[in-house]
């Protein structure tokens, strides 16, 4: 029969990885794809996208790291032009560069922190125009996730995981661990006393 000390040490082991793993980020909870709402360009050309997770629609608290594509009804392209936070605003973004005036088509990707698609279309009005804000029309298919056509923007080096949990479980597991070592030996050395 085995000493009861070395049934519980696998267990220990198992307990204490599932420590080093920690528990899964932010992401995790609002499953994997993000999808974007095209939501129009300002008098000054800008377009605003507004980035939520597909399954519960939660806007995405965290950074995203993401492009826009425009093409217009002539067949000219332009982007990909890299995302920026609108500043006040949760999980806004636009672009720094404006587009012409004219109808675009507009494409929008994310790879970090989880894959995203978006898509719609943009009338920017000639500057000094003036009248009603820009017409915005979403596509049925601006939810879907990403298509195997486009290539899809690398993800970030940073994960969402990183931090205080990892760092947290790593220490807890250290503990036990070392907690687990420190009894087996003090058997194995009563053991042989006696």
């Amino acid at each position: 029969m085995k000493p009861r000390s070395l049934t519980l040490a696998p267990a220990l082991g198992c307990a204490a990885a599932l420590l080093v793993l920690g528990t899964p980020g932010p992401a995790a909870a609002h499953g994997d794809t993000i999808h974007f709402t095209v939501g129009g360009a300002q008098s000054d050309g800008h377009v605003r996208a507004v980035a939520a997770w597909d399954n519960d629609d939660d806007p995405v608290d965290e950074p995203v790291a993401g492009t826009l594509t425009a093409t217009g009804r002539d067949g000219r392209t332009l982007g990909p032009w890299q995302l920026v936070a609108v500043e006040g605003e949760k999980a806004a973004y636009t672009t720094r560069e404006a587009l012409p005036p004219g109808n675009w088509k507009v494409v929008v990707h994310s790879g970090f922190p989880d894959l995203g698609h978006g898509e719609g279309t943009v009338d920017v009005a000639a500057r000094g125009e003036g009248g009603p804000a820009p017409a915005v029309t979403a596509p049925p298919a601006a939810r879907s996730a990403p298509s195997g056509e486009t290539a899809a923007p690398q993800k970030a080096a940073s994960s969402p995981r990183t931090g205080l949990g990892i760092g947290a479980g790593a220490v807890a597991a250290a503990v036990v661990i070392a907690a687990v070592g420190g009894v087996l030996l003090f058997r194995a050395w009563r053991s042989r006393s006696h």
